[in-house]
């Protein structure tokens, strides 16, 4: 298994590692690159995502895990707090903006390299 870099050019960043067909794909970005995998793989039943909500939509798979059954992620957040609590669990920040810096926040976002969480602070919106 190689992982590969999510984004525009994905099909060509699979192709160079190999001529062979691909048979599966699994998504664990949810960085909107299911069309392309199911392109690549040449159907949507060969596609899993664990990130992409609106997988449905393409007719791919959500799977939530063990602990799912809610595919909005809720069932995560006990977890992760607990580990944040012990100093187990941390997010990466890239960036942080104050409420009244939205579109900013959201520019900063959509640009690469997308490494890290842009978090819009809404403690301060005064």
């Amino acid at each position: 298994m190689e992982p590969v870099d999510y984004g525009r050019g994905l099909p060509v960043r699979i192709r160079a590692l190999t001529a062979a067909p691909i048979d599966r794909a699994l998504d664990v970005a949810g960085a909107g690159s299911l069309s392309e995998l199911i392109e690549l793989t040449g159907t949507a039943d060969s596609v899993v995502t664990l990130a992409d909500f609106g997988a449905s939509t393409y007719g791919a798979r959500l799977s939530t895990g063990r602990l799912g059954g809610r595919p909005d992620g809720v069932h995560g957040l006990a977890s992760a707090t607990a580990l944040a609590d012990r100093g187990r669990f941390r997010v990466p920040v890239r960036a942080a903006y104050p409420a009244h810096q939205a579109a900013q926040a959201h520019e900063t976002a959509a640009q690469p390299p997308r490494r890290g969480k842009v978090v819009l602070d809404l403690t301060h919106t005064g």
